[in-house]
């Protein structure tokens, strides 16, 4: 069983037009809504949570020679180490601490986060911006919680 470690969480204030979200220590994962007190908050069924790797943010770095924070650079919510979620299957089941996520769909780069990370064109960022989780089961992730993928 593949198991990894969340490096961070980030949660975007209710009604924030920005596109980073602010690190925390630990945020509520809410079965059906997403992540609690974030901005996108109970608005979709299957994009509740963006869960990205480290490896994101270090591709970024190599390619484009400086840093975004993290987390939060991409507007993501969870980064993760030591799984890699862009090669996960549609549908995979993920614990994060005491929540479990399932995978629905990749993210999609759009023009807005090209632009905030001073990008030149969207298509580079297809396939380094994770995925779009929903909530399955709800419960507290912290950061340094354990990342196991589940099985059916």
């Amino acid at each position: 069983m593949a198991t990894g470690k969340v490096l961070g969480i980030a949660i975007g204030p209710e009604g924030g037009g920005s596109l980073v979200r602010e690190a925390v220590s630990s945020a509520n994962f809410v079965e059906g809504k997403g992540v609690e007190g974030d901005k996108k908050f109970g608005q979709s069924r299957g994009r509740q949570v963006n869960l990205l790797s480290r490896h994101s943010y270090e591709w970024f770095e190599r390619n484009f020679g400086r840093e975004l924070p993290m987390p939060g650079g991409f507007g993501e919510n969870v980064v993760i180490d030591g799984i890699d979620p862009n090669w996960l299957d549609l549908g995979q089941r993920i614990r994060l601490g005491e929540a479990i996520v399932q995978v629905t769909t990749p993210r999609s780069p759009c023009a807005g986060f090209t632009e905030h990370v001073d990008g030149d064109k969207v298509s580079h960022f297809v396939g380094h911006v994770g995925v779009m989780c929903a909530v399955v089961h709800g419960g507290t992730v912290r950061q340094g919680d354990t990342v196991t993928l589940l099985e059916d």
